[in-house]
């Protein structure tokens, strides 16, 4: 069996909670999520949403410092309420 790794990127595993917007039309609805895998292309992310392939999400985060930075990715794959996330986007406020 070969295992060869035919990723772009490394991915890491870590452990970041989030939260998820549930409608883009009203940024404001959040449910939280949890970040369990990051590479410098997407993430894999489990949350109560209801996403589809191809679909726009946005997460957002505090920073130690106490900003915000939101992530917009497009889901790429879905299991359950796990999603592989494409990165389309990054803004901090």
């Amino acid at each position: 069996m070969n295992l060869t790794n035919t990723r772009r990127w490394p991915r890491y595993h870590v452990y970041l909670p989030v939260l998820i917007e549930v409608d883009p039309k009203n940024p404001n609805i959040v449910v939280p999520g949890l970040i369990s895998e990051l590479s410098q292309s997407g993430m894999e992310i489990y949350g109560g949403v209801n996403r589809r392939p191809g679909e726009q999400m946005e997460i957002e985060f505090k920073t130690s410092r106490g900003g915000v930075i939101r992530i917009a990715g497009v889901v790429r794959s879905r299991t359950g309420f796990c999603f592989g996330i494409e990165f389309s986007g990054v803004r901090t406020e």
